[in-house]
């Protein structure tokens, strides 16, 4: 009898049916039993966010066009840093660098623009936090740039702080800049009021009617504002409040678009630490490395996987560069803004960002 009991147990574990060890180790008992009750299947999209940007032959992308910092368009061209990221995917994408819809999206309405589904990915516009993650329930597509909050002063006013105490500052309330002020105020004591609105744009108004002396916010949008607006007689402090990572963002649920988006962005710091540009685009076309090879798509089944262009790489560096070219021609040296790369400098530069490999 003990001889048949152990055959049977063994012919149940050669068959394919559950074993309480099975049970114990992948799926709770109670939905285990019986032993021979399938598996329930899990449900598969029917439609993914990369073949509805396919069929509607554009991508559109979110960014904040109250000021020039990060997109404008001049003479009918559009210009700027979430110009050139948002053409890198739509020719990812689409094969076709031009087929881009720039959407306006103020501060605090990106959950309602991907509600409504009017973009398909968010740009520039606030630092990436936990609060921006969960309160408008987006998912991180890849880093743009390393912002830093600072303050907008008097041109003629003090460097310090604490020598504004009893002032207003105008604040975006609902934001990453409010908090962080709010302990860096009283961190340090410097007894400054605030002003709070429900966007960068209310409290950027308030400041223009001198309801209050300080403005804070994120390097690109002061220093934006205050070249855009030379009446303001302002000039931002050299004093970072804190750090600001700005991602590019998605919809949750659009996993493939985040995915694709994240590699992309990546392959365009792959291609600034390999120095590929405009110039050696030759010599890098033959050249046998396999993981250059995968970027710029002789091996094309890599970026097929991803449902993107074999190619779209070489278009990218040959019309717009690699990131470090893209970054310094619109926010770095060579731009208006001249803002300091800091932590989003390859490591091999001094900086934290480290490209994953692509192989």
């Amino acid at each position: 009898m003990k001889v048949f009991s152990s055959l049977f147990l063994s012919v149940l574990l050669f068959s394919g049916v559950a074993t309480a060890y099975e049970v114990k180790q992948n799926v709770p008992v109670h939905q285990a039993y019986p032993l021979a009750s399938p598996q329930p299947q899990l449900s598969v999209k029917q439609s993914s966010a990369i073949a509805d940007i396919a069929r509607r032959g554009e991508v559109r992308c979110g960014t904040n066009l109250s000021i020039k910092s990060y997109a404008y368009k001049e003479n009918n061209i559009w210009h700027g840093f979430d110009t050139d990221i948002c053409r890198v995917f739509a020719e990812a994408i689409l094969g076709d660098s031009e087929k881009i819809n720039m959407v306006h999206v103020p501060s605090g309405e990106v959950a309602d623009a991907f509600k409504y589904n009017k973009i398909d990915v968010m740009l520039s516009g606030s630092g990436y936090s936990a609060l921006l993650e969960t309160a408008h329930k987006v998912l991180n597509a890849g880093l743009l740039y390393y912002d830093y909050q600072y303050v907008l002063a008097p041109k003629d006013g003090s460097e310090d702080l604490a020598d504004y105490k009893g002032q207003r500052m105008c604040l975006s309330g609902d934001s990453d800049y409010y908090r962080h002020f709010q302990d860096y105020n009283a961190r340090y004591n410097f007894g400054i009021n605030y002003l709070t609105f429900n966007s960068f744009e209310r409290a950027r108004e308030a400041l223009l009617l001198k309801r209050c002396t300080l403005l804070s916010a994120s390097g690109l949008l002061l220093y934006g504002l205050k070249n855009e607006m030379p009446r303001l007689q302002a000039r931002v402090l050299p004093i970072k409040i804190s750090v600001q990572p700005t991602y590019a963002v998605v919809q949750y649920g659009n996993t493939d678009l985040q995915i694709a988006l994240k590699w992309v962005l990546n392959a365009l710091l792959l291609a600034e630490q390999y120095g590929i540009n405009t110039q050696n685009m030759g010599y890098f076309a033959t050249n046998e490395d396999p993981e250059v090879r995968n970027l710029l798509g002789d091996n094309p089944q890599m970026w097929k996987n991803l449902q993107l262009q074999p190619q779209w790489l070489r278009a990218v560096i040959t019309k717009l560069g690699n990131y470090g070219d893209i970054y310094d021609r619109n926010l770095g040296k060579e731009s208006e803004y001249n803002l300091q790369r800091g932590e989003g400098h390859l490591l091999k530069n001094g900086g934290t960002v480290y490209p994953l490999p692509f192989i």
